[in-house]
Protein backbone atom coordinates (compact mmCIF):
# COMPACT_ATOMS: atom_id res chain seq x y z
CA UNK A 1 0.00 0.00 0.00
CA UNK A 2 1.30 3.25 -0.97
CA UNK A 3 1.44 6.49 1.08
CA UNK A 4 -0.77 9.42 -0.39
CA UNK A 5 1.62 12.29 -0.05
CA UNK A 6 0.02 15.77 -0.31
CA UNK A 7 1.22 18.71 -2.51
CA UNK A 8 3.46 21.24 -0.20
CA UNK A 9 1.40 23.94 -0.73
CA UNK A 10 -1.38 22.42 1.56
CA UNK A 11 1.57 21.78 4.26
CA UNK A 12 4.41 24.21 6.07
CA UNK A 13 7.87 24.02 4.03
CA UNK A 14 10.85 24.34 6.05
CA UNK A 15 14.93 24.99 5.67
CA UNK A 16 16.82 22.27 7.53
CA UNK A 17 17.66 24.88 9.84
CA UNK A 18 14.55 26.53 10.57
CA UNK A 19 12.15 23.56 11.74
CA UNK A 20 10.68 24.57 14.94
CA UNK A 21 11.89 23.14 18.01
CA UNK A 22 8.70 21.01 19.12
CA UNK A 23 9.36 19.30 14.84
CA UNK A 24 12.63 18.61 15.76
CA UNK A 25 11.98 14.83 15.89
CA UNK A 26 10.50 14.58 12.01
CA UNK A 27 12.25 12.60 9.65
CA UNK A 28 12.39 12.21 6.24
CA UNK A 29 11.92 8.55 4.31
CA UNK A 30 15.70 7.81 4.19
CA UNK A 31 15.91 8.86 7.31
CA UNK A 32 12.86 6.58 8.41
CA UNK A 33 14.93 3.77 6.38
CA UNK A 34 17.69 4.30 8.54
CA UNK A 35 16.01 3.48 11.66
CA UNK A 36 14.34 0.65 9.65
CA UNK A 37 11.01 2.19 9.40
CA UNK A 38 8.32 2.97 6.96
CA UNK A 39 5.37 5.27 7.03
CA UNK A 40 2.69 3.58 8.40
CA UNK A 41 -0.64 2.85 5.89
CA UNK A 42 -2.72 5.74 5.64
CA UNK A 43 0.07 8.02 7.46
CA UNK A 44 0.55 11.57 5.93
CA UNK A 45 3.19 13.89 6.15
CA UNK A 46 3.49 16.11 8.40
CA UNK A 47 5.52 19.17 6.74
CA UNK A 48 8.23 19.55 4.37
CA UNK A 49 11.96 20.57 4.41
CA UNK A 50 13.58 21.77 1.12
CA UNK A 51 17.22 20.07 1.60
CA UNK A 52 19.70 19.15 -2.10
CA UNK A 53 20.26 15.30 -2.17
CA UNK A 54 22.40 13.47 -5.08
CA UNK A 55 20.14 12.20 -7.61
CA UNK A 56 17.45 14.46 -7.00
CA UNK A 57 18.73 17.94 -7.05
CA UNK A 58 16.68 20.47 -4.88
CA UNK A 59 13.15 19.61 -3.54
CA UNK A 60 10.94 19.37 -0.93
CA UNK A 61 11.21 16.49 0.88
CA UNK A 62 8.35 14.75 3.57
CA UNK A 63 8.47 14.77 7.27
CA UNK A 64 6.72 11.71 9.09
CA UNK A 65 6.46 11.63 12.42
CA UNK A 66 8.80 8.37 13.51
CA UNK A 67 6.12 7.29 16.68
CA UNK A 68 3.71 7.15 13.97
CA UNK A 69 5.36 4.85 11.69
CA UNK A 70 5.38 1.51 11.24
CA UNK A 71 8.45 -1.09 11.66
CA UNK A 72 10.06 -2.39 8.55
CA UNK A 73 10.75 -6.25 8.69
CA UNK A 74 14.23 -7.41 10.19
CA UNK A 75 17.38 -7.98 7.94
CA UNK A 76 18.31 -11.43 7.23
CA UNK A 77 21.45 -12.04 8.56
CA UNK A 78 22.63 -12.65 4.89
CA UNK A 79 21.31 -8.72 4.32
CA UNK A 80 22.93 -7.81 7.83
CA UNK A 81 26.25 -9.23 6.85
CA UNK A 82 26.27 -7.01 3.44
CA UNK A 83 25.11 -3.78 5.37
CA UNK A 84 27.88 -4.26 7.58
CA UNK A 85 30.38 -5.40 4.98
CA UNK A 86 29.52 -1.80 3.48
CA UNK A 87 30.05 0.59 6.17
CA UNK A 88 33.23 -1.26 7.31
CA UNK A 89 36.41 0.67 6.86
CA UNK A 90 39.58 -2.10 5.50
CA UNK A 91 41.83 -0.37 6.88
CA UNK A 92 40.93 0.25 10.48
CA UNK A 93 38.32 -2.47 10.69
CA UNK A 94 35.87 0.67 12.36
CA UNK A 95 31.85 -0.09 11.49
CA UNK A 96 30.66 3.19 10.52
CA UNK A 97 26.68 4.71 10.30
CA UNK A 98 27.07 5.13 6.54
CA UNK A 99 28.65 3.17 3.34
CA UNK A 100 32.22 3.90 3.40
CA UNK A 101 33.88 4.12 0.15
CA UNK A 102 37.62 3.42 0.05
CA UNK A 103 38.50 4.54 3.35
CA UNK A 104 36.39 6.51 6.39
CA UNK A 105 36.84 9.50 7.40
CA UNK A 106 39.55 9.12 10.29
CA UNK A 107 41.45 6.99 8.22
CA UNK A 108 41.95 9.16 5.27
CA UNK A 109 42.87 12.41 7.84
CA UNK A 110 45.54 9.69 9.43
CA UNK A 111 46.64 9.07 6.02
CA UNK A 112 46.72 12.70 5.01
CA UNK A 113 48.95 13.42 8.56
CA UNK A 114 51.48 10.69 8.13
CA UNK A 115 51.80 12.10 4.28
CA UNK A 116 52.45 15.70 5.37
CA UNK A 117 55.10 14.06 7.95
CA UNK A 118 57.07 12.25 5.67
CA UNK A 119 57.01 15.53 3.45
CA UNK A 120 58.43 17.34 6.42
CA UNK A 121 61.31 14.79 6.85
CA UNK A 122 62.08 14.17 3.17
CA UNK A 123 64.63 16.75 1.52
CA UNK A 124 63.53 18.20 -1.79
CA UNK A 125 66.74 17.91 -3.25
CA UNK A 126 68.28 14.80 -2.88
CA UNK A 127 64.89 13.27 -1.42
CA UNK A 128 66.75 11.63 1.83
CA UNK A 129 64.15 10.70 4.44
CA UNK A 130 65.19 12.28 7.73
CA UNK A 131 64.39 11.30 11.51
CA UNK A 132 63.61 14.68 12.47
CA UNK A 133 61.39 17.13 10.28
CA UNK A 134 62.73 20.19 8.51
CA UNK A 135 62.04 23.51 8.79
CA UNK A 136 59.97 24.70 6.42
CA UNK A 137 59.72 27.92 5.37
CA UNK A 138 63.12 28.76 5.11
CA UNK A 139 64.75 27.25 2.01
CA UNK A 140 68.17 26.65 3.70
CA UNK A 141 66.12 24.42 6.40
CA UNK A 142 64.78 22.40 3.59
CA UNK A 143 67.45 20.16 2.80
CA UNK A 144 69.65 17.28 4.68
CA UNK A 145 72.93 18.47 5.63
CA UNK A 146 74.50 17.51 3.33
CA UNK A 147 72.29 18.91 0.63
CA UNK A 148 73.17 22.08 2.92
CA UNK A 149 76.51 22.28 3.08
CA UNK A 150 76.72 21.86 -0.92
CA UNK A 151 74.58 24.56 -1.54
CA UNK A 152 76.15 26.81 0.70
CA UNK A 153 79.78 25.76 -1.53
CA UNK A 154 77.72 26.38 -4.40
CA UNK A 155 76.79 30.14 -3.27
CA UNK A 156 80.19 30.88 -1.92
CA UNK A 157 81.54 29.74 -5.17
CA UNK A 158 79.30 31.70 -7.38
CA UNK A 159 79.57 34.54 -5.15
CA UNK A 160 83.27 34.51 -5.59
CA UNK A 161 83.24 33.39 -9.50
CA UNK A 162 81.24 36.88 -10.14
CA UNK A 163 83.28 39.04 -8.56
CA UNK A 164 86.40 38.00 -9.98
CA UNK A 165 84.49 38.66 -13.54
CA UNK A 166 83.44 41.70 -12.13
CA UNK A 167 86.83 43.19 -11.68
CA UNK A 168 88.60 41.45 -14.56
CA UNK A 169 88.90 42.41 -18.06
CA UNK A 170 86.63 40.39 -20.32
CA UNK A 171 88.97 40.00 -22.83
CA UNK A 172 90.14 36.29 -24.36
CA UNK A 173 92.53 34.38 -22.19
CA UNK A 174 92.98 37.56 -19.88
CA UNK A 175 93.40 38.02 -16.08
CA UNK A 176 94.07 41.73 -16.22
CA UNK A 177 92.23 43.43 -12.95
CA UNK A 178 90.56 46.36 -14.28
CA UNK A 179 88.63 47.41 -11.03
CA UNK A 180 88.69 47.59 -7.23
CA UNK A 181 86.00 46.28 -5.16
CA UNK A 182 85.28 49.43 -3.95
CA UNK A 183 84.92 51.12 -7.18
CA UNK A 184 82.61 48.20 -7.98
CA UNK A 185 80.53 48.73 -5.55
CA UNK A 186 80.58 52.69 -5.63
CA UNK A 187 79.06 52.06 -9.15
CA UNK A 188 76.31 49.39 -8.30
CA UNK A 189 75.13 51.85 -5.23
CA UNK A 190 74.97 54.37 -7.54
CA UNK A 191 71.17 55.18 -8.04
CA UNK A 192 71.66 56.96 -11.09
CA UNK A 193 72.91 54.35 -12.62
CA UNK A 194 70.33 51.66 -14.29
CA UNK A 195 72.95 48.99 -16.09
CA UNK A 196 74.51 48.18 -13.15
CA UNK A 197 78.69 47.29 -13.88
CA UNK A 198 80.04 46.21 -16.64
CA UNK A 199 83.50 44.51 -16.72
CA UNK A 200 86.55 47.08 -17.80
CA UNK A 201 88.61 45.72 -20.47
CA UNK A 202 92.14 46.29 -20.32
CA UNK A 203 93.85 49.06 -22.90
CA UNK A 204 95.66 45.74 -25.05
CA UNK A 205 92.38 43.54 -24.92
CA UNK A 206 90.23 46.81 -26.09
CA UNK A 207 92.55 47.54 -28.93
CA UNK A 208 92.70 43.52 -29.88
CA UNK A 209 89.07 43.83 -29.49
CA UNK A 210 88.32 47.09 -32.21
CA UNK A 211 90.91 45.53 -34.49
CA UNK A 212 88.34 42.13 -34.73
CA UNK A 213 85.36 43.87 -34.84
CA UNK A 214 86.79 45.78 -37.64
CA UNK A 215 87.99 42.52 -39.59
CA UNK A 216 84.96 41.04 -38.91
CA UNK A 217 82.87 44.08 -40.25
CA UNK A 218 84.74 44.18 -43.65
CA UNK A 219 84.76 40.34 -44.01
CA UNK A 220 80.79 40.73 -43.96
CA UNK A 221 80.90 43.73 -46.02
CA UNK A 222 82.88 41.74 -48.56
CA UNK A 223 80.83 38.83 -48.23
CA UNK A 224 77.53 40.82 -49.03
CA UNK A 225 79.22 42.44 -52.09
CA UNK A 226 80.11 39.25 -53.41
CA UNK A 227 76.74 37.89 -52.70
CA UNK A 228 75.69 41.10 -54.59
CA UNK A 229 78.29 40.66 -57.84
CA UNK A 230 76.77 36.78 -57.48
CA UNK A 231 73.38 37.98 -57.83
CA UNK A 232 73.95 40.26 -60.78
CA UNK A 233 75.71 37.84 -62.85
CA UNK A 234 72.86 35.29 -62.26
CA UNK A 235 70.10 37.48 -63.07
CA UNK A 236 72.57 38.62 -65.92
CA UNK A 237 72.34 34.99 -67.01
CA UNK A 238 68.60 34.01 -66.78
CA UNK A 239 68.03 37.58 -68.67
CA UNK A 240 70.10 35.95 -71.53
CA UNK A 241 68.31 32.63 -71.31
CA UNK A 242 64.78 34.14 -71.74
CA UNK A 243 66.04 36.51 -74.36
CA UNK A 244 67.49 33.46 -76.23
CA UNK A 245 63.80 31.47 -76.42
CA UNK A 246 62.15 34.65 -77.00
CA UNK A 247 64.24 34.88 -80.16
CA UNK A 248 63.92 31.81 -81.44
CA UNK A 249 60.75 31.05 -83.26
CA UNK A 250 60.79 27.23 -82.82
CA UNK A 251 60.59 27.22 -79.49
CA UNK A 252 57.14 25.94 -77.95
CA UNK A 253 55.33 26.14 -74.60
CA UNK A 254 53.22 22.74 -73.41
CA UNK A 255 50.87 22.97 -71.08
CA UNK A 256 47.89 20.77 -69.22
CA UNK A 257 45.03 20.62 -67.19
CA UNK A 258 44.46 17.28 -65.56
CA UNK A 259 41.50 15.61 -63.31
CA UNK A 260 43.80 16.25 -60.65
CA UNK A 261 46.90 16.36 -58.67
CA UNK A 262 47.53 12.62 -58.03
CA UNK A 263 49.97 10.03 -59.53
CA UNK A 264 47.12 8.85 -61.78
CA UNK A 265 45.28 12.18 -62.99
CA UNK A 266 44.38 12.23 -66.49
CA UNK A 267 44.86 14.72 -69.17
CA UNK A 268 41.58 16.77 -69.52
CA UNK A 269 43.08 19.67 -71.85
CA UNK A 270 46.55 20.04 -73.33
CA UNK A 271 48.08 22.74 -75.98
CA UNK A 272 51.06 23.79 -77.96
CA UNK A 273 51.96 27.11 -78.52
CA UNK A 274 55.07 28.16 -80.43
CA UNK A 275 57.15 31.25 -79.36
CA UNK A 276 56.40 32.90 -82.67
CA UNK A 277 52.66 33.14 -81.30
CA UNK A 278 51.29 29.77 -83.58
CA UNK A 279 48.92 27.45 -81.79
CA UNK A 280 50.05 23.90 -82.84
CA UNK A 281 48.29 21.96 -80.89
CA UNK A 282 44.74 22.42 -78.24
CA UNK A 283 42.60 20.26 -77.83
CA UNK A 284 39.90 18.72 -75.10
CA UNK A 285 40.97 15.05 -74.30
CA UNK A 286 38.24 12.80 -72.96
CA UNK A 287 40.01 11.32 -69.79
CA UNK A 288 37.77 8.26 -69.90
CA UNK A 289 36.87 8.88 -65.97
CA UNK A 290 34.71 11.63 -64.09
CA UNK A 291 35.72 14.75 -63.62
CA UNK A 292 36.02 15.92 -59.69
CA UNK A 293 34.09 19.11 -59.38
CA UNK A 294 37.21 20.45 -57.18
CA UNK A 295 38.95 19.92 -60.45
CA UNK A 296 36.56 21.74 -62.69
CA UNK A 297 36.30 24.88 -60.29
CA UNK A 298 39.75 25.12 -60.84
CA UNK A 299 39.99 25.24 -64.96
CA UNK A 300 36.06 25.36 -65.84
CA UNK A 301 36.07 21.71 -68.30
CA UNK A 302 33.17 19.87 -67.21
CA UNK A 303 32.27 15.99 -68.11
CA UNK A 304 30.27 17.14 -70.74
CA UNK A 305 32.74 19.33 -72.30
CA UNK A 306 35.18 16.70 -72.62
CA UNK A 307 32.06 13.87 -73.89
CA UNK A 308 33.40 13.16 -77.81
CA UNK A 309 36.48 14.93 -77.07
CA UNK A 310 39.46 13.06 -78.56
CA UNK A 311 41.65 10.57 -76.14
CA UNK A 312 45.09 10.87 -75.57
CA UNK A 313 46.00 8.17 -78.15
CA UNK A 314 43.88 9.68 -80.46
CA UNK A 315 46.19 12.85 -79.93
CA UNK A 316 49.78 11.70 -79.58
CA UNK A 317 50.71 11.18 -83.58
CA UNK A 318 49.98 15.19 -83.86
CA UNK A 319 51.44 15.80 -79.83
CA UNK A 320 54.99 13.79 -81.34
CA UNK A 321 55.29 15.92 -84.65
CA UNK A 322 55.03 19.05 -82.95
CA UNK A 323 56.96 18.23 -80.64
CA UNK A 324 60.00 16.71 -83.12
CA UNK A 325 63.22 18.33 -82.48
CA UNK A 326 62.07 21.17 -80.69
CA UNK A 327 62.99 22.91 -77.67
CA UNK A 328 59.59 22.68 -74.92
CA UNK A 329 59.07 24.47 -72.07
CA UNK A 330 56.93 24.07 -69.52
CA UNK A 331 55.80 25.62 -66.15
CA UNK A 332 55.84 23.21 -63.83
CA UNK A 333 57.90 20.43 -66.00
CA UNK A 334 57.99 17.62 -63.10
CA UNK A 335 53.81 17.92 -63.06
CA UNK A 336 53.38 17.72 -66.62
CA UNK A 337 55.99 15.35 -67.47
CA UNK A 338 54.58 13.17 -64.99
CA UNK A 339 50.84 13.29 -66.48
CA UNK A 340 52.24 12.49 -70.03
CA UNK A 341 54.49 9.92 -68.84
CA UNK A 342 51.12 7.97 -67.05
CA UNK A 343 49.25 8.86 -70.13
CA UNK A 344 51.67 7.35 -72.39
CA UNK A 345 52.20 4.11 -70.09
CA UNK A 346 47.84 3.66 -70.27
CA UNK A 347 48.21 3.68 -74.35
CA UNK A 348 51.09 1.20 -74.47
CA UNK A 349 49.16 -0.72 -71.96
CA UNK A 350 46.10 -0.39 -73.95
CA UNK A 351 48.17 -0.91 -76.75
CA UNK A 352 49.60 -4.72 -75.98
CA UNK A 353 53.33 -3.45 -74.99
CA UNK A 354 54.92 -5.63 -73.33
CA UNK A 355 56.73 -2.85 -70.87
CA UNK A 356 54.80 -0.38 -70.84
CA UNK A 357 56.56 1.85 -68.70
CA UNK A 358 59.90 1.53 -70.68
CA UNK A 359 57.99 2.48 -73.48
CA UNK A 360 57.01 5.76 -71.97
CA UNK A 361 60.23 6.31 -70.98
CA UNK A 362 61.73 5.98 -74.36
CA UNK A 363 59.46 8.75 -75.48
CA UNK A 364 60.04 10.82 -72.93
CA UNK A 365 63.94 10.92 -73.29
CA UNK A 366 63.56 11.57 -77.17
CA UNK A 367 61.95 14.66 -76.14
CA UNK A 368 63.54 18.44 -75.11
CA UNK A 369 61.81 19.38 -71.88
CA UNK A 370 63.22 22.65 -70.03
CA UNK A 371 61.48 24.02 -66.80
CA UNK A 372 60.49 27.52 -66.55
CA UNK A 373 59.44 27.78 -63.06
CA UNK A 374 62.61 27.16 -61.27
CA UNK A 375 64.54 29.75 -63.65
CA UNK A 376 61.66 32.26 -63.48
CA UNK A 377 61.78 32.02 -59.58
CA UNK A 378 65.59 32.19 -59.36
CA UNK A 379 65.15 35.50 -60.99
CA UNK A 380 62.32 36.81 -59.17
CA UNK A 381 64.50 36.35 -56.36
CA UNK A 382 62.23 36.08 -53.29
CA UNK A 383 64.28 33.98 -51.07
CA UNK A 384 62.63 31.37 -48.64
CA UNK A 385 65.00 31.06 -45.18
CA UNK A 386 62.35 28.20 -44.67
CA UNK A 387 63.28 26.68 -47.89
CA UNK A 388 66.67 27.65 -48.10
CA UNK A 389 65.77 28.61 -51.80
CA UNK A 390 63.70 30.80 -53.52
CA UNK A 391 60.25 30.47 -53.66
CA UNK A 392 58.34 28.99 -56.37
CA UNK A 393 56.44 31.84 -58.39
CA UNK A 394 52.56 31.10 -59.15
CA UNK A 395 52.35 31.81 -62.98
CA UNK A 396 50.27 34.41 -63.11
CA UNK A 397 48.11 35.69 -66.51
CA UNK A 398 46.25 32.67 -67.40
CA UNK A 399 43.06 31.30 -66.71
CA UNK A 400 44.37 27.54 -66.17
CA UNK A 401 43.15 26.61 -69.45
CA UNK A 402 46.22 24.85 -71.31
CA UNK A 403 46.43 27.17 -74.10
CA UNK A 404 45.80 30.53 -72.39
CA UNK A 405 48.57 29.37 -69.82
CA UNK A 406 51.18 28.78 -72.66
CA UNK A 407 50.22 32.23 -73.66
CA UNK A 408 50.80 33.49 -70.17
CA UNK A 409 54.57 31.55 -70.07
CA UNK A 410 55.88 33.08 -73.52
CA UNK A 411 54.91 36.56 -71.48
CA UNK A 412 56.53 35.96 -68.81
CA UNK A 413 60.01 35.38 -70.61
CA UNK A 414 59.34 38.41 -72.65
CA UNK A 415 59.13 39.98 -69.18
CA UNK A 416 61.89 38.03 -67.86
CA UNK A 417 63.64 39.69 -71.03
CA UNK A 418 62.90 42.94 -70.35
CA UNK A 419 63.83 42.54 -66.83
CA UNK A 420 60.35 43.83 -65.41
CA UNK A 421 60.32 43.50 -62.45
CA UNK A 422 64.03 42.35 -62.05
CA UNK A 423 65.57 42.28 -58.47
CA UNK A 424 69.48 42.73 -59.81
CA UNK A 425 70.02 43.72 -56.23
Amino acid sequence: MTTSVPKSDSLPVYERRDIPADQQHLLTMTELKSQRLKPAPGQEPVAFVRVYRRGHGWGNFPLYDPAAAAKMRPLSAKQQAAKTARRTCPKCGSVRDHIVYGRCGPCQVQEQEERQALQARTCWKCRRVSLAPFRRGQEEQDRCTPCWVLWQLQKQFEAERLAVWRRTCPGRDCNAVTATDDEIAAVRADPANRVGWVPRWCPPCAERDARERAEQQRAREESQRQAEEHRRRRVAELVDWAQTLVDDPTVVVLDSETTGLEEDARIVDLAVYSMGGDVLLDTLIDPGMPIPAESTDIHGITNQMTTGAPSFTDVLPRLTEVLEGRRCLIYNKSFDVGRLRHELTVHHQQAGVSDPAAAAAAWISRQHFEDVMLPYSEWFGDWSDFWGNYAWQPLYGGDHRALSDCRAVVDLLKGMARQVHAEAV
